[in-house]
């Protein structure tokens, strides 16, 4: 019996093409990106993008992506804006020239059951571009039920296919022109890749949006507090306190923070709304654990059965008590005689160790700096004595041959 379909967009036959797609982190964090400015915006556009990669046969890599920019008609349809599209895939193959980039397929938000009648026409766009292409297929509705971090990637890639609906039977005529074919999407298997280079970015990217926070404009508190009280027109009157105090909290004594304070108060805020956190899973552990039946663990009396305790009941406590064995090994223990324990002295001796490292490093350096200038000392004095000896010593009239006695003119001899 052949498998039926509740979405008439979704092929009942299963993938034969050997189409295999990589999806690189970098895509997920661009369209992850969009669907987040398209949230906070509150814009009522289709959030749709583009898949920059390669293609060997049917290996398809998706390596970039970047937001589409759509046009709407008259009848509310949205299309691709054709020009923005080929100039914005133009200058990521300038940039990314090694290897080219390609158009390799589109994402786009897809609720769990398949693809939208809406979404043919974007994918016959694309099927324009290029033959085999694939439909990044992001669900929106497994961000509001995330139960647990270890479940799949709420996506799925899809490539479109061309199925014939002609005549039902084997034994019906078909009439040339009269068979039509239909675009249908078949799921298709996926691997994440990734390169050291692309680690190290998204590894940055991540620690930053952890950290990040919202913090108020500060041209818009400025303007609030610089807004004038409210004029007596009928005469004059004292000036009330609170009048006064906002005189004095002028623009100009607002102190902007710089960027790492605010990078510190960002910090901070993370780990205070994670010390939040971390209470209320520990006060619904104490609530679990308070709200359990007696067991014969506690209270002897209570006969052993295969139903106490529960065994529905006994992965949570098996985790519970990997938790308590985890944080027994990870706490260092504290000394009662007020020393210093076990990981402080082990800090402070590897902390000496190179600072001692660093000494005998200096002290080395300074020993061959002095062996190298008696090296040059030596060499001096050598070339010295060398000279001397080549020249006879130093120049001394006495030491000069006798010329025989021959005197200039006056009877003056030559040597004076």
């Amino acid at each position: 019996m052949e498998q039926t379909s509740e979405n008439p967009l979704l092929s009942v036959k299963p993938s034969d093409s050997g189409t295999s797609v990589s999806l690189h982190p970098l895509v997920l964090l661009t369209a992850s990106d969009q669907i987040t400015r398209h949230r906070v915006r509150g814009e009522s556009q289709p959030i749709i993008g583009i898949l920059l990669g390669q293609q060997k046969g049917r290996e398809i890599t998706a390596e970039h992506a970047f937001a589409a920019a759509l046009d709407k008609d008259e009848s509310g349809r949205y299309s691709f804006k054709q020009p923005w599209l080929d100039q914005r895939t133009q200058q990521y193959r300038d940039v990314h020239k090694a290897p080219a980039l390609d158009v390799v397929g589109w994402f786009t938000l897809v609720p769990t059951s398949g693809p939208l009648p809406e979404l043919v026409q974007f994918q016959r766009y694309i099927t324009s571009l290029n033959e085999t292409n694939v439909l990044l297929a992001i669900h929106p509705t497994a961000f509001e039920r995330s139960e647990s971090a270890d479940q799949k990637l709420p996506v799925t890639i899809y490539e479109s296919v061309l199925e014939s609906d002609g005549a039902k039977d084997e034994g019906s005529m078909q009439i040339d022109g009269e068979e039509s074919s239909d675009l249908k999407f078949r799921p298709v298997p996926y691997t994440i890749e990734t390169d050291e280079t692309e680690m190290i970015a998204i590894n940055f990217v991540s620690k930053g949006a952890g950290s990040a926070a919202a913090v108020a404009d500060s041209a818009a508190s400025a303007t609030a507090v610089a807004q004038p009280p409210p004029e007596d027109r009928k005469g004059k009157k004292r000036a009330s306190p609170e009048a006064s105090e906002t005189k004095l909290h002028t623009p100009t004594d607002l102190e902007v923070l710089s960027s790492e304070e605010q990078d510190q108060i960002a910090s901070l805020t993370t780990r205070l709304n994670s010390i939040r956190m971390l209470e209320s899973r520990i006060a619904q552990i104490k609530t679990f654990v308070s709200a359990l039946p007696p067991s014969y663990l506690s209270d002897s009396s209570l006969p052993i059965t295969g139903e106490s305790p529960d065994p529905e009941l006994l992965p949570h406590l098996r985790s519970i008590q990997a938790l308590l064995t985890r944080l027994s090994l990870l706490t260092p223990p504290e000394s009662a005689d007020g020393t210093e324990n076990e990981l402080e002295a082990a800090a402070k001796a590897q902390k000496n160790d190179v600072s001692l490292t660093q000494l005998l490093s200096t002290l080395s350096k300074d020993v061959q700096g002095l062996q190298e200038l008696g090296k040059t000392f030596a060499g001096v004095e050598q070339t010295r004595s060398s000279k001397r000896k080549a020249g006879g010593g130093p120049f001394d009239v006495g030491n000069l041959p006798d010329f025989g006695g021959y005197q200039g003119p006056g009877g003056r001899s030559l040597l004076v």
